[in-house]
């Protein structure tokens, strides 16, 4: 059953739950309780609520012998694992405005497939150490979601709704929620035991606030642009031998044929007769259960207390309550539960199967107005008041008819588009290598897209289901058909190539400006670098800081400056800070040349080092320091569990899980 209001700490209910997973919005459901788990491990959970649909909403969850990899016989669900690539893809490409690398990509497809092993590795070993997350504990955090709230308080019907929006089923969501939180207890019991040592803490903040005091000068490359020349011949050497820069991509045309959702929907016919035979079916759907609202006061044998006496209290409180005293007021001042008693013991609106048994029963068998207690449950005596009771109400077919109706034509388009889709794949796989005859013959129109390349394009975007069929061996060398194809949740298409062009180099006369520049910055720089390795050259001869003004070089000034200087370029930085204590002096400073982030070049001079005193920081930001080293610690110290479980375990990766 659901849980239909904040459920307090002494009332625990039943276990609840969901179905198939959605998109988007479940996703964002859990970001609350993602948002708390520290460290990297939470990047372990990128896919862990997605479950896999066809394009249609068949669950297409993994046979037995699809698996992506398997972890000492334990199989990760092939198509969990291409989900979380494809919602990882998709942000990729709208990152990168659909210029997705094959090397980028298969970086990120490694990695996800390696999440979700260590994901199990973690799993066993929470497992194996007894962490385990009660009804209670995933109740709780459920009902913290900002997305289940009406009013900043959990609400049954909001959380019903969200989960049907997104054909989702309670213990789906409970199931993954509670993995979740498994691996978030795992982390927080290593990171909690982890510790940093006072002199480490000091070693490392001097030198996080060390200073350095540096002086550099900056020979711009462009300063040299005027001078620099390329001929021809540089320009042809570099075209040979860079072509694959200046490739035009490969691209091929496709005719396609379609079906939507939304055209199954407008063929679907709609009496008075069949929606009151679905309503005859699904009407339990709408009927309201009763409600009742009340408040509670929870006394627990603790802070002194043993049994007897904690009843002894919940008697008297009882009296109290019912000579008048103040209901609230008494939950706030004595009651045990963190969840309710700030608000006076208010339990919200709930209904049956919310409640253990006696918990329930009482509340259940209650006048309004009705005050009783103590009322015994294994989390202790309770003290309950009755305030309204709601009737339930089973909606009359007319009180009903325009969601039935609305489902009715969602569940009919749903068959139909379907059984259209499996027809119209069953057709074109017939035609073999035209689409004429089946748009013809199911009265579709055949569509053209020119120049699709394998970055997409027109109006299929970057969808991967369309570039992966397009491209495939069948499709593009044979000229077949392609199979079934979905296009988001609500389309799917057939689609067949018609022409095909091959990447192939630009022409030099096109590419020769871009050629031409590119040479002229490169010698620019490399004439700056040989300047300013000449200038590094004398300096460690012996010559002097201020000789660099002879050869028309004017240094910066010498200032203290932070590993985080937002003034000298990185790349100064980084050098500064790379020299050893031994190598700085004020009378022979240590002296260095960089090329700079934007292609200049720096000669740098470091003369003094000043530590960061350890005495100096305040002891709320040594505090925050010491939680941060004992986080990294603790994470440090699952990475190396991880790493090592990992050599120790027999994993078998499935090579073909992205095809």
């Amino acid at each position: 059953m659901l849980l239909s209001r904040p459920r307090p700490h002494g009332a625990p209910g039943k276990s609840f739950g969901i179905n198939r997973l959605g998109t988007f919005t479940a996703r964002h459901m859990l970001q609350t309780i993602r948002d708390k788990i520290t460290g990297w491990v939470a990047g372990l959970f990128l896919g862990a609520i997605g479950v896999v649909f066809v394009f249609w909403g068949i669950d297409f969850q993994s046979s037995a012998a699809a698996f992506a990899a398997k972890v000492d016989g334990e199989r990760i669900p092939v198509e969990t694992v291409r989900q979380a690539w494809q919602r990882r893809q998709s942000q990729l490409q709208q990152m990168l405005r659909n210029e997705l690398p094959p090397e980028m990509a298969k970086a990120q497809q490694q990695a996800i497939l390696d999440q979700y092993i260590q994901q199990t590795l973690l799993t066993r070993r929470a497992n194996e150490l007894g962490y385990k997350v009660s009804d209670e504990e995933l109740a709780r955090r459920i009902m913290e979601i900002p997305d289940f709230q009406v009013d900043g308080k959990f609400s049954a019907d909001r959380y019903n709704g969200l989960l049907r929006q997104n054909g989702l089923t309670e213990a789906r969501f409970e199931s993954q929620m509670q993995g979740d939180l498994l691996l978030e207890q795992l982390q927080r019991g290593v990171v909690d035991s982890a510790f940093a040592l006072p002199h480490e803490l000091d070693r490392r903040f001097e030198l996080e606030k060390q200073q350095r005091e540096v002086d550099y000068v900056l020979i711009a490359a462009n300063d040299f642009l005027p001078s620099i020349t390329v001929t021809d011949e540089q320009i042809q050497k570099y075209y040979e031998a860079n072509s694959k820069d200046f490739l035009l991509p490969e691209t091929v045309d496709l005719q396609y044929i379609e079906l939507t959702r939304e055209q199954a929907e407008s063929k679907v016919d709609v009496s008075e007769q069949a929606l009151k035979e679905y309503f005859d079916q699904v009407k339990e759907r709408f009927t309201s259960a009763e409600q009742r609202k009340g408040r509670h006061i929870l006394i627990t044998a603790t802070d002194g207390l043993d049994d007897a006496a904690a009843q002894k209290k919940a008697q008297e409180l009882t009296d109290k309550a019912k000579a008048g005293a103040d209901f609230a007021q008494l939950a706030k001042e004595n009651s045990k539960d963190p969840g309710s008693a700030v608000q006076g013991g208010d339990l919200g609106w709930a209904q049956r199967g919310m409640f253990v048994g006696p918990f329930e029963d009482a509340l259940f068998s209650m006048q309004s107005g009705e005050i009783r207690g103590p009322v015994k449950t294994q989390f202790g005596y309770h003290v309950l008041k009755l305030e309204e009771i709601q009737a339930g109400h089973q909606k009359t077919f007319d009180e009903a008819r325009a969601d039935i109706e609305a489902e009715y034509r969602k569940d009919k388009a749903q068959t139909g588009f379907y059984d259209e889709s499996q027809k119209m794949a069953d057709a074109a796989f017939a035609a073999l290598t035209e689409l004429d005859t089946v748009a013809k013959s199911m009265n579709l129109q055949v569509h053209e897209v020119k120049g699709f390349t394998r970055e997409g394009g027109g109006e299929f975007g970057a969808d991967q289901g369309v570039i992966d069929a397009a491209f495939s061996e069948d499709v593009l060398e044979r000229r077949q058909n392609s199979p079934l194809v979905a296009v988001g949740d609500d389309k799917a298409v057939v689609l067949r190539v018609t022409g095909h062009t091959p990447a192939e180099p630009r022409p030099l006369a096109e590419v020769r400006g871009q050629i031409e520049t590119r040479l002229r910055a490169q010698a620019a720089r490399d004439a700056a670098a040989a300047k300013g390795a000449d200038a590094v050259a004398r300096l460690q001869k012996g010559e002097t800081w201020d000789s660099l003004n002879a050869l028309g070089m004017k240094p910066v000034g010498r200032r203290f400056v932070t590993r985080d200087d937002s003034i000298a370029p990185p790349a100064v930085l980084r050098s500064a800070f790379q020299a050893s204590k031994s190598e700085i002096s004020e009378a022979k400073p240590y002296v260095a040349g960089v090329t700079t982030d934007d292609g200049n070049y720096a000669v740098l001079a470091v003369t003094q080092i000043r530590s960061g005193e350890a005495g100096s920081e305040p002891e709320q930001a040594r505090t925050a320091r010491r939680r941060q080293a004992e986080v990294r610690a603790g994470n440090e110290e699952l990475t190396a569990y991880v790493e090592e479980a990992q050599r120790n375990a027999d994993i078998v990766r499935n090579d073909k899980v992205f095809e």
